[in-house]
């Protein structure tokens, strides 16, 4: 009873530290945007959603017009650079973005990264390589050879920095704009 009572106390300890070590890959700021109120913010954050993700409803998770917050759920195609077994490693990254808006200011967070290969019931072993991190290299290289798995780890990682700049400056663009006058003149 005694030896099970430090198992569990080691365990207890132990597992935060290795959860710890792992920071999942995230991107956020707050931005000022001098004069222009929570529901412009909030109404430019659903226009910018609609427009960047052809299905706005499945991409959707969460719409809180009166909290200022919208939270999405999306993917990227995640294309190999590479020959040498890229066709294990083909398929998605999926992330959640999320912008809340206040008075003269908004955020976006984008976080959760996760690689999953396409079509697992292939004959052809697949790999995941799961949740992305700040790691340099992959944490978990599970039954991949180490310097393949972490030349996948960093063609992934490359291609959501990509991604997700582009993103980041189309949100950006979208945000600022100047606010334009009452009179429409169409």
């Amino acid at each position: 009873m005694k030896k099970l009572f430090f198992q569990v106390l080691y365990m207890a300890f132990l597992i935060p530290v290795l959860v710890c070590g792992q920071e999942t890959l995230t991107y956020e700021e707050v931005i000022q945007v001098e004069s222009m109120s929570k529901e412009e913010l909030f109404n430019r954050a659903k226009f910018w959603f609609v427009a960047s993700y052809n299905s706005y409803n499945d991409v959707l998770q969460l719409e809180d017009k009166e909290n200022g917050v919208i939270v999405g759920k999306a993917n990227i195609k995640y294309e190999p650079s590479f020959l040498s077994g890229s066709g294990t490693t083909r398929g998605v990254v999926s992330y959640m973005i999320k912008v809340s808006t206040k008075e003269g200011r908004y955020k976006y967070e984008i976080t959760d990264f996760f690689h999953d290969p396409y079509d697992k019931s292939n004959t052809i072993s697949r790999y995941s390589v799961g949740m992305i991190t700040n790691d340099e290299e992959n944490p978990n290289p599970k039954a991949m050879a180490k310097g393949w798995s972490n030349k996948v780890w960093r063609d992934i990682k490359s291609q959501i920095e990509s991604e997700m700049s582009l993103l980041i400056t189309s949100l950006t663009s979208e945000m600022n704009k100047p606010v334009e006058s009452e009179e429409d003149d169409w």
